[in-house]
């Protein structure tokens, strides 16, 4: 099973929007529960590349806390995130927490914030508490593999 991510978002007016995590070292992010992001090249009927590749918003699910006002107060006013960081741990050798992915985004914004509650009466529903989806768009993206350092990264505008 996978652990969760945990994720740090500066905004240009309001700083480092603050989350609920209280895990050690990772005091004040939020917590991700759920992410999903795609990069795409469009390709004709016989796999020829038809187009650039096309960055999708970059989505989490995370329970409502204390930075939900906070992230609609940044969809609302359109205001600038000078970085989003997307941490990912695993469980390593000796059975500890590690840092092994990182994603940042630059130059962000929120395009979506959807608030939701899993249908209460389904019983394998019952661990869910009231969540939100959270979408971001951007300027440029950066992913790295942190025990090498491998890193690569990408701006949507930017020919390749």
């Amino acid at each position: 099973m996978p652990l969760p991510g945990n994720i740090t978002i500066i905004g240009e007016e309001q700083g480092q929007i603050e989350g609920s995590c209280d895990t050690d070292g990772r005091e004040g992010t939020i917590q991700v529960l759920r992410f999903d992001h795609s990069v795409e090249i469009p390709t004709s009927a016989d796999g020829i590349t038809a187009g650039r590749r096309v960055h999708r918003p970059f989505t989490i699910s995370k329970e409502t806390d204390k930075s939900t006002p906070m992230l609609f107060q940044a969809l609302c006013t359109g205001e600038l995130l000078s970085e989003v960081i997307l941490d990912w741990y695993r469980i390593d050798g000796t059975g500890e927490q590690e840092l092994y992915y990182t994603i940042k985004l630059y130059n962000a914004l929120i395009s979506k914030v959807r608030p939701w509650v899993p249908d209460i009466l389904d019983q394998s529903k019952s661990a869910y508490r009231h969540m939100e989806d959270v979408s971001f768009t951007y300027e440029k993206i950066i992913w790295t593999w942190e025990p090498d350092g491998i890193e690569y990264e990408d701006a949507w505008g930017e020919m390749v």
